[in-house]
């Protein structure tokens, strides 16, 4: 996997091997334990888990990272599980290799394709079914899909509408790069021309895209209710500038809420 160190969508292909095929997973416990730490080092460092699965020698993981505080958490996760593995089961020396792979992941197909590989590793292996698979997120993203609020290891809610259903979430998961067509097959294209027309609208309105999040705020503001006003989402807008959602809605709101009190001539 290609060492990219940074995204400007803040998306990562993340991977942690066990040094020398080594198993990092003797039991449920040792699961367990591995997810809870990986949800505390994560949450406290800002990052998002979008997916993740567990399998006997790595762990395979879509993070999404807008502060560059992956690796700082990646790191202390894996030093803190290796020295309780290694104590529980009596080991010594490095459980996971020394750096651990991580891509970036610059577009929505990119992010899509990491998260189908990401769940498809217990299937591709032949250990078992995507769906039938307890180790990874593939049931939090059915969960979130039927709005239930049970709290998993994983927040799917930032890359739902790139399925747009259950349904079509399930039917791309259970595709294969190789099968022919795509579960959605114009979504490349479709993204690539919708990247490219937000960075030259950005920068018909003074600021590039990529340096919209650092702006002075005036002109991150019109740049954010340009992109909104051509027809992109909260959410695209997020992914495209690393502005968190909710910094984009409030913007959004707040000039909605202008143009009703001077009955719509705000501009």
């Amino acid at each position: 996997m290609q060492r990219v160190w940074r995204t400007v969508t803040g998306f990562y292909h993340v991977c942690a091997r066990g040094t020398g095929k080594q198993l990092i997973f003797e039991t449920d416990d040792d699961r367990w334990e591995f997810l809870e730490l990986m949800r505390d080092c994560c949450r406290e460092a800002g990052v998002t888990i979008v997916a993740w699965c567990l399998m006997d020698d790595h762990v395979d993981l879509v993070l999404l990272d807008y502060e560059d505080e992956m690796s700082a958490a990646m790191q202390r996760l894996l030093l803190t599980y290796a020295r309780r593995f290694n104590k529980r089961t009596g080991r010594a020396g490095c459980l996971f290799r020394e750096r651990f792979e991580r891509r970036s992941l610059d577009t929505d197909w990119q992010v899509m394709e990491a998260i189908r590989s990401v769940h498809a590793n217990p299937q591709e292996a032949g250990i078992a079914l995507i769906e039938r698979y307890p180790w990874s997120s593939f049931a939090e993203y059915l969960r979130a899909y039927d709005n239930d609020m049970t709290r998993g290891f994983s927040d799917p809610s930032c890359v739902l509408e790139l399925f747009g259903s259950a349904k079509a979430f399930i039917a791309y998961s259970l595709s294969t790069p190789d099968s022919g067509e795509p579960a959605l097959c114009d979504m490349k294209e479709t993204e690539w021309e919708r990247h490219a027309f937000a960075e030259k609208l950005a920068k018909g309105l003074g600021v590039p895209l990529h340096v919209v999040k650092a702006a002075p705020s005036a002109q991150r503001n019109v740049v954010i209710l340009g992109l909104h006003d051509a027809g992109f989402t909260v959410r695209q807008i997020e992914r495209y500038t690393g502005i968190g959602k909710s910094t984009v809605s409030r913007i959004v709101r707040a000039r909605a809420r202008a143009a009703v009190r001077t009955g719509g001539n705000v501009v």
